[in-house]
């Protein structure tokens, strides 16, 4: 396999490999970051022959993406504490937006309560809530992986005719469910 074979496959798996790094980092920014990071590594050592099995190389490509986001963490996590001495007026807007927060978590989970069926609401929450990987759900729920897709994707098209009976925009469907799981 050449360079040119190899950026081809990489330019065909970038978006699915940047939703993989999104949803690790829960920073899209982040996420964008460290995969370009993670290419760029990759196509060096693709260059200099280190990678020996050039079709596995969207794997390789993660691989070098999530030890980059360790690295990532372990700098923010070696920082020193900045504090800022907060105002009465900060800590007002801070309990404010906590109060918010906490209303919309409570939208939400009352919303995946409300899916009509109780598979719909178990796989939600072990899926998004409880960070569950698919393979383990798809083997667990005797599912195939497009199963798997079809049925999630139904369940948030039922979340989202739910949270629009509230109305809220299709645009706000994404904000308020990351808000509500805690993410955003």
């Amino acid at each position: 396999m050449n360079r040119e074979a190899v950026e081809r496959l990489l330019a065909a798996e970038y978006q699915g490999l940047l939703a993989l790094l999104r949803r690790k980092t829960r920073d899209p920014q982040v996420a964008a970051d460290i995969l370009n990071d993670a290419l760029v590594t990759t196509l060096a050592n693709f260059d200099a022959g280190r990678i020996g099995d050039p079709t596995h190389i969207c794997g390789y490509v993660f691989q070098v993406a999530m030890n980059l986001l360790r690295n990532h963490r372990r700098k923010f996590s070696e920082r020193g504490s900045a504090h800022v001495e907060a105002t009465d007026d900060s800590l007002v807007s801070a309990a404010t937006l906590d109060h918010v927060e906490e209303n919309w978590a409570q939208k939400v989970r009352l919303i995946i309560d409300e899916l009509p069926t109780p598979r719909d609401r178990a796989l939600v929450k072990r899926f998004y809530l409880n960070e569950e990987e698919k393979d383990s759900l798809c083997s667990e729920l005797e599912l195939s992986p497009l199963q798997f897709d079809k049925i999630l994707f139904r369940a948030r098209k039922r979340m989202q005719s739910l949270l629009e009976s509230y109305k809220l925009r299709k645009g706000d469907f994404f904000g308020v469910l990351l808000v509500g799981l805690g993410v955003a």
